[in-house]
């Protein structure tokens, strides 16, 4: 059963207060997930990968997904999730290009297909959030297979 989102905002690298108060907006209620993912030139979309590469590749989907959740945690940490084409160990490779997990924050797995999950304390910005998420989204992005633009959507999901 497919889920329609709740709202959906366009915003850019450079201007994220729409994806901000998106983020804000979820995380004052403690419900719901906002997910955040980049636009693609018409006609450069990636290719569909076959059955037997999404099987046994080590790679996730060549497009980022990030997705922020206040739920699942009883500890009064918020989820935050990646979806990516980086392959094994992102967070070591976003590391080794300066974009390390601000302080505070935890990784709670980090795999090549599924992404990586990371727990931040719940006083942390949306501001601070988003700009982090769609920075790694833009680094581990392989720019040879899919041209992402600046232009992103943020999808509020809530029950």
């Amino acid at each position: 059963m497919a889920i329609d989102p709740t709202t959906e905002v366009a915003f850019t690298v450079d201007q994220i207060a729409p994806a901000t108060a998106a983020v804000a907006d979820v995380l004052s209620k403690a419900e719901g997930w906002v997910n955040l993912s980049p636009e693609v030139e018409p006609g450069t979309e990636p290719p569909r990968r076959n059955l037997f590469a999404a099987i046994f590749s080590s790679r996730g989907p060549a497009l980022p997904l990030a997705t922020v959740s206040p739920s699942g945690t009883d500890d009064g940490l918020l989820a935050l999730g990646l979806q990516h084409p980086g392959g094994v160990k992102a967070l070591d490779t976003l590391a080794a290009a300066g974009h390390r997990l601000p302080e505070g924050w935890r990784k709670v797995s980090d795999h090549p297909r599924r992404g990586f999950v990371v727990s931040a304390p719940s006083t942390t910005s949306p501001d601070r959030i988003v700009r982090w998420l769609v920075d790694g989204a833009v680094l581990l992005t392989d720019h040879d297979l899919v041209e992402i633009t600046d232009h992103w959507v943020a999808r509020s999901y809530r029950p």
